[in-house]
């Protein structure tokens, strides 16, 4: 109902747009501490929890989609404030039950109804006295139970069934035919998967919601001049297929997002210090466990292909087998306002301390590209069938399979001859990536772990200045500062550390931190005739967003010692083998791509040597945080009684938007 607010697609699903403005700029509060994730850089439980706070406990919200005060920060997308309730003198209390049932739903966009979909959502909410006039007490609590069953994979696949019965690869159907008719890969892929890796990815996908939340609060007013309460909200979620929503993917490709555990603590003091002075203490300790699971853990690898139709099977990388994810958080903020003829004026300060904690053992299992279905299935068969199966198999233009060694004429960009005649570009593996360890000792879950820490510091002054009776103007300055982490290993110890001389070397190794975040705002509101029915509202200011933990921790672990990327394709590289000819490299780690669905050999690395184009993650020495220059301008008229009319303009300008570049010489990626 904001104007300028969207919804569009996150890292994390989908996400709130303001002003144009990525959804993980926003910042999210609840009773004015704060409520966001900072690995992810979006709100607690991020867009996989059905339920973040229960709608029970909320008594109001607040959208601030432009022009926000200096005491709003880290934000270059928009300020959302929830507000929770609190008990009073009288019990009150409410109770409720929503239901819905595929007979209730209308069908899908493409006409087809919502199988075994079952929707429950329920809760309540109870408040009042504990001693009158003194102490209060409120709690709420919702629980949401969906199912939903897609077919997938079950289903027949494009607009006609395959013309083959029952067809299996290098048996019963040609390759021409395979290649044709999408519902023919489909019943090849299947079969093949089953009866090569006994897994049954024909079944439908049940995408289950269980998800339940709680929340209490307590007031108690001391005097007349001071006023306390705590809350803790408690989130619990676990949603069973919930990772992927795709028709051409088979049920093992897929993931359990939890069981997460959202808990937050707050506590706020209001102190009448007197007549004309107000000061605003606050304390938020928030705690959230966040695992992520695949749907199979005994499935292949992450494995993909095709283009016009793809087709994906297996554990999703990141995913493999598991992530283990803890993330904490401190918030201290006081702030104090001073009422002085027509000036309000208000400062403040706060303090954040963010700490995750991880396994990520992405890629440790394999993610496999291929170009095709039939490239797949050549790879995957075994290389005992002849030339053109195995994972040396080379594709052909003219649809024939060859091996690799068997490629003549090759090309430093990696095309060729097939021995045919036909010509060689690459495939059927477009690309293999994997990540383990480096050295002697150290576990697949070691390389894999981070621990970071980030601290924000903010400081803010404000004015509020009522010049007419029909215009008021706002202006302050606010002052961020965001710390990063440092390096676990030193910048000279790692596969860059000889670069860090090279001036072309974009980075020292460290992670810049943002001390220098002045943000000037003003505005104004004026109420032309002073009637109150036109009203002209404009403002002008600079918002700086924080950096996101996700983007940190690659510059902490991918540094060539801690974790190596090993990179496989049937042509990922060429080297020369004689005066004019060249040959095929297909793994950075030496030999051929792995044999699916294997992954390939993690040798450990002598003291003092880095693997073979590493691929390391590094910050750039000028580095800084997202910047945006914001102007608003908005005209209300107000028509006849309760109708009005309203036009609003909002021009953003982003400088130092975060962006990535690699140097395949180099092997840099910075940002």
């Amino acid at each position: 109902m904001t104007p300028g607010v969207s919804i569009s697609q996150g890292p994390d699903g989908d996400e709130i747009n303001i002003n144009g403005q990525r959804g993980i700029f926003n910042n999210i509060s609840l009773d004015g501490g704060d409520y966001n994730n900072g690995f992810f850089g979006e709100q607690m439980g991020g867009q996989r929890a059905a339920i973040d706070i229960t709608l029970e406990a909320v008594k109001e919200f607040q959208v601030v989609a432009s022009g926000a005060n200096p005491e709003f920060g880290r934000t270059a997308g928009g300020v959302i404030n929830v507000i929770t309730k609190s008990g009073t003198n009288d019990i009150h209390g409410s109770a409720f039950e929503y239901f819905r049932t595929e007979a209730l739903t209308a069908a899908t966009s493409d006409g087809r109804p919502l199988d075994n979909f079952r929707r429950n959502q329920f809760g309540g909410s109870l408040g009042g006295p504990i001693k009158k006039d003194k102490l209060f007490f409120f709690g709420a609590t919702e629980g949401i139970r969906e199912n939903l069953s897609r077919s997938n994979l079950s289903t027949t696949l494009g607009a006609s069934a395959c013309g083959v019965t029952n067809p299996v690869f290098g048996s019963n159907i040609t390759e021409t035919q395979i290649n044709a008719s999408p519902d023919c890969q489909r019943q090849v892929l299947l079969n093949f998967m089953k009866t090569s890796f006994n897994e049954d990815d024909s079944k439908p996908v049940d995408h289950l919601v269980r998800n339940g939340s709680g929340f209490g609060r307590v007031d108690y007013n001391i005097n007349s001049k001071n006023q306390v309460f705590g809350s803790y909200s408690y989130d619990w979620s676990k949603n069973t297929n919930q990772t992927f929503d795709v028709p051409t993917y088979g049920s093992s490709a897929n993931g359990i997002e939890g069981p997460s555990k959202i808990q937050v603590a707050n506590g706020n003091w209001y102190s009448t210090i007197s007549a004309n002075k107000l000061n605003e203490a606050h304390f938020t300790y928030s705690r959230e466990n966040r695992p992520r699971n695949t749907a199979d853990k005994n499935s292949v690898p992450d494995t993909a292909m095709g283009f016009g139709t793809t087709f994906r099977f297996g554990q999703p990388f990141f995913l493999e087998p598991a992530i283990d994810e803890v993330f904490w958080r401190t918030d201290v903020r006081d702030s104090f306002s001073v009422i002085q003829g027509k000036h309000t004026w208000k400062v403040g300060g706060e303090w954040i301390h963010s700490r995750n904690t991880q396994v990520f053992r992405g890629f440790f299992t394999g993610r496999y590209i291929f170009d095709s279905v039939t490239g797949f299935l050549h790879y995957a068969s075994p290389s005992t069938m002849g030339p053109g199966f195995g994972p040396t198999a080379a594709e052909c233009s003219d649809g024939t399979f060859t091996d690799i060694s068997m490629v003549t004429n090759i090309t430093s960009s990696g095309q060729g001859t097939c021995p045919g005649g036909s010509s060689f570009f690459g495939g059927p593996l477009l690309l293999y990536l994997q990540h383990g360890p480096t050295r002697t000792g150290e576990t697949l879950d070691q390389s894999g772990f981070s621990d970071i820490a980030n601290e924000d510091f903010s400081l803010f002054a404000q004015d509020t200045w009522k010049i007419t009776r029909n215009f008021t103007l706002n202006y302050g300055l606010r002052w961020d500062a965001q710390r990063f982490p440092d390096p676990v290993i030193a910048p000279a110890n790692t596969a860059y550390g000889s670069d860090l001389s090279n001036p072309a070397f974009p980075s020292t190794g460290k992670l810049p931190n943002q001390n220098k975040e002045f943000q000037p705002r003003i505005g104004f509101a004026w109420d032309i005739g002073g009637k109150g029915k036109s009203v002209l509202r404009a403002s002008y200011g600079i918002f700086n967003a924080r950096q996101n933990m996700l983007t940190q921790v690659g510059a902490i672990t991918t540094n060539g010692v801690q974790q190596q990327e090993i990179a496989a394709g049937t042509c990922l590289f060429t080297f020369p083998v004689g005066p004019t000819t060249r040959a095929c490299g297909e793994n950075s780690a030496g030999g051929p791509p792995p044999t699916y669905p294997g992954v390939s050999p993690v040798q450990p690395l002598p003291p003092g040597t880095f693997p073979f184009q590493p691929g390391v993650t590094v910050f750039s020495k000028d580095y800084a945080n997202p910047r945006i220059y914001s102007t608003n301008v908005g005209f209300e008229q107000q028509l006849v009684g309760d109708y009005a009319v309203y036009a609003d303009f909002t021009m953003s300008k982003g400088y130092r938007q975060l962006f990535g570049s690699a140097s395949v010489s180099g092997s840099w990626e910075h940002y």
